[in-house]
């Protein structure tokens, strides 16, 4: 199935369900390793790092201020994945472009 995942479930048995439970939180990149540790889902950390990313191409670019601009502007964009302003639908979308429940 080009590389998604394959889980195989009983509604009558319920065998699976915990396989699949296991496979839906890796996907979100929940990691419930320890208590007092900084948890994070992957999204939140790829949109750091881009927010990162861009805000030091704006600290090279200080002198062209259209550049400057629009590197601040792509920074806030990922920090917005974070902060709410990334919608229901697009988490949906992330979530069912790399999960295939049934066909």
């Amino acid at each position: 199935m080009d590389g998604q995942p394959l889980v195989r479930l009983s509604a009558r048995t319920h065998a699976g369900v915990e396989l699949l439970r296991a496979k839906l939180l890796e996907l979100i990149g929940y990691h419930g390793d320890s208590e007092g540790v900084f948890l994070a889902r992957e999204r939140h950390l790829d949109a750091l790092r881009r927010a990162s990313q861009h805000l030091e191409q704006a600290r090279d670019s200080y002198q062209q201020v259209e550049l400057l601009a629009e590197e601040l502007r792509l920074s806030q964009q990922a920090l917005a994945e974070i902060t709410g302003e990334f919608t229901p639908d697009d988490l949906l979308g992330v979530i069912f472009s790399r999960f295939c429940i049934g066909k």
